[in-house]
């Protein structure tokens, strides 16, 4: 008898993993925008359009001369990832209800982790804006006003997804006029109180706090994100997929959990990375 009904212990992983995703809550899921690579393959595609030039004046009589649409080809490698849990006979008949359902949680959150980390790891990788901050552990408001100068005059607030910090930040970002206090006209009433993953908003942004590879160990730094909406996205080639494996031997049964899936910055100039140390 199966310790597990796979389909439907794979639904509820799968649901939940999308409600755990912290960076990868703000990225497109672009796997509908791609179908072909739920078929085979080891690179996706995510199809960007190129932006387009200036508009221009026209003159009666002269032809508009059209400009071509074109694409720019942003492909990723698709990667692996999974977590296998061992069950003892002897514990089999406790693993139900309530707690099959904490194992659905705990797997979910650790999968979720794997992705917003790669989601990370592909801004570290090809951002282009970059603020030097003068500490390792605390951000002033000159240097989150000098993140987002770099987008210039596209800066209405309902284009940018969210700031990421990690929670080492956080105690400062408390002593922040310009973040808690309600003279501030642009200051949101309520920073300051966590609630799902937010610890409140600057310039009407949400503050988004998260300790997945948003620390440097090798430099002792935090890594701080100002995200753009659109400009990260995943893919999944594979929803998470459940396999038991029988071990007779060892009177156990073990729950084998997998999925593949992909990261891209969607836009190299959608986010701004602040850290102390800029490469």
């Amino acid at each position: 008898m199966s310790l597990v009904i796979p389909e439907i212990f794979a639904d509820a992983i799968n649901e939940k993993l999308r409600l755990n995703l912290k960076v990868g809550s703000v990225a497109v899921d672009a796997t509908d925008m791609v179908s072909e690579i739920r078929q085979s393959g080891d690179t996706v595609h995510f199809p960007v359009i190129s932006r387009i030039s200036d508009a221009e004046e026209l003159t009666d009589n002269v032809e508009m001369v059209p400009e071509r649409v074109s694409m720019e080809d942003n492909s990723a490698v698709i990667k692996e990832f999974g977590k296998s849990l061992r069950v003892l006979d002897k514990e089999e008949i406790q693993v139900k209800g309530g707690l099959m359902d904490k194992i659905v949680v705990q797997l979910a959150e650790v999968m979720a982790k794997k992705v917003d980390a790669s989601l990370i790891d592909s801004i570290d990788a090809e951002a282009v804006y970059k603020v030097a901050t003068a500490n390792a552990e605390t951000l002033t408001i000159a240097e989150m006003n000098a993140a987002i100068a770099k987008f210039g005059d596209q800066i209405d607030s309902d284009t940018f997804a969210c700031w990421v910090i990690n929670s080492r930040i956080v105690p400062g970002l408390m002593d922040l006029d310009a973040f808690v206090s309600t003279s501030k006209t642009f200051a949101t009433d309520g920073s300051g109180v966590v609630k799902n993953g937010i610890v409140g908003y600057l310039y009407n942004v949400p503050v988004m706090v998260s300790d997945n590879n948003t620390y440097d160990t090798a430099t002792s730094e935090c890594k701080t994100y100002l995200i753009k909406k659109e400009a990260v996205g995943y893919v999944f080639q594979k929803d998470i997929g459940i396999e038991e494996e029988r071990k007779a031997k060892l009177r156990a049964t073990d729950i084998v959990t997998t999925s593949l899936y992909a990261t891209k910055l969607l836009d190299a100039k959608g986010v701004v990375i602040l850290r102390k140390t800029i490469a």
